[in-house]
């Protein structure tokens, strides 16, 4: 086997592209959250075919053989610049971020990483709550993870987000050959979750090839990619993906050529994120403070490392049933060394089920139970049972390599020692910077707009009737004409916002229909938010921060039942915090 080359592939949707999960009883197909390594693969078998190419050995070594691993195509966040290269990583399950504004700074209020907490043996029976706001914390719920870090790890660059999707509605009609041809059929009306035209992705194809340049394009060339320059390469065709029609799945791709995974681009070599790793941990954590299941003393020394899945990882036990979880005995047996000097610290993990659909035999795949993508493990292994240079070779095959089955579709890709985990803490700030083009600066708790405090102050028990959906719609509806206006410089979103608001008050749907007295006279809520937040002077970048700070005030009001205490604590915090700084 020759040495590992990476096609680094960028993809733009020239129509909309919807991968539905499965078939649904009702007439909604819900897209997956990517485009998935399999699909990928038959989209470039597909290609091969139609370029009139035989079914044959070619076709198997491309396609059918272990040593070439087509990854998921993953969406990149929309309007949001990101690091040139940086792959999309599903969000660690071991983070926890706010409850009511969920995300890092800049999109929320910060994310912790329970990893280490997890692995010690007595862990704080306190409950975790937000510093910014005191709501509960709970598991980040966004999908997605660009991240980036600088050489010595303490500094990095991050984003998290959501896909953006569409629903396109259409009409069934009869089948080719049957009376009702191309007629519109009663009760066939179903909707379709796409990503929409111009959505970005990023994905990767790992293969195995010489040291020669010219057997890496000869590899290239057999999946249809034509060369541009020295590393980039273009594919002349579409590939289709997913549901294909004239205004689905249609792929414009591009593709980089590379001897390094992507991964360290961002994060480095493995040797430096083990030397980090294991720096960092033991300044965290010390020996009496782990949950072990043996004897410390036969675990005084030892290396500790975390294993988070990039993507999906099927892995089977000596009976070829499924494991849930990245058990001791299959790292013993990856490392090949004895399970009982190995120690599973923590774990953050939840199965899945995989299925798909086999396009040659127009049949359904068999399903398969596998790790979900963003499961993170923790464990120590005992120094004396490995040594360290071949250790870290092991766990470097497991990066390069992957583990378990079906790794010719994109399973078992595997990152080993991510920073993430150790820079995340819960006594410190989060370092990783959100970088967005949309809303405003960071606010601290000290830096509230004077108008809205005290409007919320004096109206507290009547605000209460908003409900958090009508809030965090508030807050949306501002985001999304500040992108507006980002795009056309001359729409005005302070009028577009008051009409909103106008709208809600003719409405008096819920907390936005209460009277309250203002100005001596009787206003809606609405209305008289209007008012606060000063749109009729039409200055966004005020009303912009004012609505944020209103829904900041409002989400902390109703996380208590006793909201003025939680208040004034939270006021309190923030004025204190400024002095400090």
């Amino acid at each position: 086997m020759g040495n590992t080359w990476w096609v680094l592939l960028e993809a733009t949707a020239e129509t909309m592209v919807a991968v539905p999960r499965r078939f649904e009883a009702g007439n909604l197909y819900e897209s997956q959250m990517e485009i998935p390594g399999a699909t990928v693969r038959g989209a470039f078998a597909a290609l091969y075919l139609n370029l009139g190419n035989p079914v044959g050995d070619s076709f198997r070594e491309l396609f059918e053989s272990p040593s070439v691993r087509f990854g998921p195509l993953r969406p990149l966040p929309v309007r949001i610049g990101v690091p040139e290269g940086a792959p999309v990583f599903p969000v660690p399950r071991s983070s926890r971020s706010c409850k009511y504004d969920d995300g890092l700074p800049e999109s929320g209020h910060g994310v912790l990483d329970m990893l280490l907490e997890v692995a010690k043996a007595e862990r704080t029976k306190e409950e975790i709550l937000c510093s910014r706001c005191g709501a509960p914390i709970e598991p980040l719920e966004k999908p997605w993870l660009i991240s980036s870090w600088e050489d010595n790890f303490e500094k990095g660059f991050g984003i998290d987000y959501k896909p953006d999707f569409r629903l396109s509605t259409h009409v069934g009609i009869g089948a080719v050959g049957t009376a009702e041809m191309g007629v519109a059929m009663e009760g066939r009306l179903f909707s379709l979750q796409c990503f929409p035209q111009g959505t970005k992705f990023r994905g990767w194809i790992a293969f195995s090839a010489g040291n020669n340049t010219e057997d890496v394009g000869k590899f290239l060339g057999k999946l249809g990619l034509k060369q541009k320059n020295k590393n980039e390469w273009l594919l002349p065709f579409h590939l289709r993906v997913g549901r294909r029609s004239s205004t689905l799945g249609a792929l414009q791709v591009s593709a980089l050529v590379s001897d390094k995974p992507p991964w360290q681009l961002t994060h480095g070599k493995l040797e430096q994120r083990w030397e980090f790793f294991q720096k960092r941990f033991w300044q965290r954590l010390s020996l009496e403070e782990l949950k072990l299941r043996g004897g410390k003393k036969e675990f005084s020394d030892c290396w500790v490392f975390s294993v988070t899945c990039l993507t999906e990882t099927i892995l089977l036990d000596n009976f070829l049933r499924p494991y849930r979880i990245l058990t001791v005995e299959e790292v013993g047996k990856r490392l090949g060394i004895s399970p009982d000097a190995i120690e599973l610290l923590a774990v953050f993990a939840r199965p899945q089920v995989i299925r798909g659909w086999n396009t040659a035999h127009r049949l359904p795949k068999e399903q398969d139970l596998a790790i979900a993508a963003g499961s993170v493990f923790l464990f120590c292994v005992r120094r004396g049972s490995i040594e360290e240079c071949q250790l870290l070779r092991k766990l470097q095959e497991w990066e390069e390599q992957g583990i378990g089955w079906r790794r010719s579709e994109g399973f078992g890709q595997v990152l080993i020692c991510d920073p993430w985990h150790l820079r995340t803490m819960l006594e410190e700030e989060i370092p990783l910077s959100h970088r967005r083009s949309l809303g405003s600066e960071d606010l601290k708790p000290g830096n509230l707009d004077e108008g809205i405090v005290c409007f919320v102050k004096n109206y507290a028990d009547r605000l209460n009737a908003l409900t958090n959906t009508q809030l965090e719609r508030l807050k949306s509806r501002a985001l999304l004409l500040e992108s507006i206006r980002k795009a056309n410089p001359n729409f005005n979103a302070c009028k577009e916002l008051e009409k909103y608001l106008r709208h809600q008050e003719e409405r008096r749907i819920g907390g936005w229909g209460v009277l309250i007295q203002q100005n001596q006279q009787n206003q809606t809520l609405a209305g008289a938010l209007i008012n606060v937040l000063g749109v009729v002077e039409c200055d966004w970048e005020k009303v912009l921060k004012r609505v944020e700070d209103f829904v900041r005030l409002m989400l902390v009001l109703k996380s208590s039942k006793d909201p003025d205490f939680n208040l004034n604590r939270w006021l309190e915090r923030g004025e204190k915090k400024d002095a400090s700084d």
